[in-house]
């Protein structure tokens, strides 16, 4: 990633923060909510943050921060915990303070009886893990989710003529062609990976990173009904994805689907905040990029009514249940 735009996203958060360490117990719930409102609109900390929620995602911390909320001590084990706990926890707090007694919490943690002690704790275990975490993991492989977004506007607006002609030639070169796109375009942005590394189960296209602890595992697919690249297809690109996640012990996989057609894939995934639908489960979050580079013969406003293909949560979970844990799985599409 260029230096110049992660030293001015670092810049800001550390101003930011700074103004929430040196608010007052009266100024900082406001000062809170503007915090979250600036983080909302930049999408490489809505990237990092979507990549650590998925990280933690077995934890269940939504659990841990009603607990906090009703003054009961509790800390993250791990910095990733530790980070994820400090963002909900402060979200949670940024959108209710009024319902929150500060002096409880304090007798919570420390026996303090002082409001301003009482924000200390907050900036200490919540605060403090959350910023630390975000301005650590800014410019490395967790910031992938900002990348795939990039890449997504780039493929749309500039290359899709040029994607388009690498797919249209024999399809399962064309998906190979498309895939080199991707690694190209993640090794330019300074993603170490190895490509096509060998797994119990198959041969993802790319892990990132490989010899390292922070792994990023994705897959790409054509969805083309007329290629016979249909539902079934995407859905199998989702169980390779998944059964990569679980051999490689990792939380976290991407499937990047290439849209040739007119017709629409759409994820019925629950809502999320998220930079795109994901699927959790088995504490395994897969992230769905659809990529349209489609040539359309007609503009958006007269197009009519096009085909749906509607995947839900139903259809994601009942693959995750073929998987047997000795890494084999049933046989289901193809």
């Amino acid at each position: 990633m260029e230096d110049k735009f992660v030293q001015t996203i670092r810049y800001k958060l550390q101003k930011r923060v700074r103004r929430l360490n040196s608010a007052s117990v009266q100024q900082f719930p406001s000062l809170l909510k503007i915090f979250f409102q600036s983080f909302d609109n930049s999408p490489l900390l809505r990237g990092v943050r979507d990549e650590l929620l998925a990280r933690v995602a077995s934890h269940d911390l939504p659990a841990s921060v009603e607990r906090i909320f009703k003054y009961e001590a509790l800390l993250g084990a791990t910095e990733e915990t530790s980070a994820a706990l400090g963002y909900l926890f402060l979200l949670r707090y940024s959108a209710n303070s009024e319902e929150f007694n500060l002096l409880n919490l304090g007798w919570s943690y420390q026996r303090s009886a002082d409001q301003e002690q009482a924000l200390d704790i907050i900036r200490t275990n919540f605060l403090e893990p959350f910023y630390e975490y975000f301005d650590e993991h800014l410019d490395d492989q967790q910031a992938i989710l900002y990348f795939l977004r990039r890449y997504k506007h780039r493929c749309e607006w500039f290359h899709a003529e040029r994607l388009r002609q690498l797919a249209e030639g024999e399809t399962q070169k064309g998906e190979k062609s498309l895939a080199r796109d991707l690694y190209e375009y993640l090794h330019g942005q300074g993603i170490d990976f190895h490509i096509e590394p060998h797994t119990v189960s198959g041969i993802p296209d790319f892990v990132a990173d490989q010899v390292g602890s922070d792994r990023v595992i994705a897959d790409t697919k054509l969805f083309w009904p007329e290629k016979s690249k249909a539902k079934s297809y995407i859905l199998s690109g989702f169980h390779q994805a998944y059964i990569y996640a679980c051999n490689l012990n990792e939380p976290t996989a991407y499937l990047v689907i290439y849209k040739l057609c007119s017709e629409s894939l759409n994820f019925l995934t629950p809502a999320s905040t998220s930079l795109f639908p994901s699927f959790t489960v088995n504490n395994k979050t897969i992230f769905f990029v659809v990529v349209d580079i489609c040539e359309y013969e007609a503009p958006a406003s007269k197009r009519g009514t096009m085909r749906s293909y509607d995947i839900t949560p139903e259809d994601l979970r009942l693959l995750t249940e073929l998987h047997h844990p000795s890494g084999g799985c049933k046989s289901f599409c193809s």
